[in-house]
């Protein structure tokens, strides 16, 4: 098993004027807003234990106004590190906010903290 999660914080915090946070939003007081969580992390080779973790993760974009180009420099940033964009869309929110989820998925190997498809 490996924890990619402090690395995803750290590279999603260098987007200038945004809360990140590793979970589901507790409030949306102060947008615009990341969060983003893993959705599953397996081994991805069963000879090799330990060695290839299988991540996938899912990235929300959270705002008052269009969260296009926010989501353009998550999918950068991701793509940077080797993860692949599998899907995006928009939600409706009933308070109004703005959202755009997006899964990612890689395989990280722990030897060399590559992630590869």
């Amino acid at each position: 098993m490996y924890d990619v999660k402090p690395e995803v914080l750290s590279l999603l915090e260098t987007i200038p004027e945004v809360n990140v946070v590793g979970e589901y939003p507790k409030e949306f007081a102060q947008l615009p807003l990341i969060s983003f969580y893993e959705l599953t992390n397996k081994e991805s080779e069963p000879k090799l234990p330990g060695v290839l973790t299988e991540v996938s993760l899912q990235i929300d974009v959270w705002s008052k106004r269009s969260t296009g180009s926010l989501a353009q420099q998550v999918n950068t940033l991701l793509n940077s590190i080797g993860f692949r964009r599998q899907t995006a869309r928009d939600i409706s929110d009933p308070s109004g906010v703005n959202r755009k989820t997006m899964r990612y998925r890689g395989i990280i190997d722990a030897r060399t903290k590559r992630v590869t498809q």
